[in-house]
Order: C-alpha cells, then sequence, then structure tokens
C-alpha cells in the first residue's frame, strides 16, 4: 500500500511538472536496486555470502570416469563398473592418437 502511495504521488508530480516521464537518476538507481523473484541476472549481480559449509571427499585415487564426478567420501575404493569407462578412455585415446597421425603423414609430403 505505502509503495503504491508512494507511486502515485510520483506520477502527481510528474504530471504536475509537464507529464514527462523521465526517470532521471535517482529513480533509475532505485528501479535497478529492486529485486525481481524472476530476474535472470539476479545471481550475477548480488554478492553472495561464501558457504561455511564443508564437506568430506574421498582423499584416495578414484578411476576418472567421462562425467568427471568425484566419488562419495564413504566409497570403499573398489570398483564395481563393468569396464566401460575404462574402454571408453581407451578407445577416446586411440581415437585421438590416430587422428594425429593420420595428419602427420598428410603434412608430410608439404
Amino acid at each position: 500500500q505505502r509503495q503504491q502511495l508512494e507511486e502515485h504521488l510520483r506520477l502527481e508530480s510528474v504530471r504536475a511538472s509537464g507529464g514527462r516521464l523521465d526517470h532521471g537518476r535517482e529513480r533509475d538507481g532505485e528501479l535497478r536496486a529492486r529485486e525481481h523473484w524472476n530476474d535472470p541476472a539476479l545471481k550475477f549481480l548480488v554478492n553472495k555470502k561464501a558457504s561455511t559449509a564443508t564437506y568430506p571427499q574421498y582423499a584416495g585415487y578414484a578411476p576418472p570416469n567421462r562425467f568427471g564426478i568425484r566419488p562419495g567420501y564413504r566409497w570403499d575404493g573398489v570398483d564395481r563398473s563393468n569396464g566401460y569407462e575404462k574402454d571408453f578412455f581407451k578407445k577416446q585415446a586411440t581415437t585421438s592418437a590416430r587422428k594425429a597421425e593420420e595428419y602427420s603423414h598428410a603434412v608430410a609430403d608439404w
């Protein structure tokens, strides 16, 4: 209600001053300072406090996976996968090595 009253008074003053709605610097600052629930840039503009919560992490070796996800801190270190990740990385390495070799053979004539 108070905001509506202030807005009404501001519009009345604009109407009395000639009807031109020129926000000016102070009004622009007010509009920018308002937080809107659906503002996508809000997370970039607001300085958030650093999270003080620290979570334990697994300290040992973990085999790599294609998503880069670290194991949970309670993981016992036993790899129970079916070997797909190992084959995936092996195939990726051989493909990139083959492409590099093909490229070196292609430009060897130059």
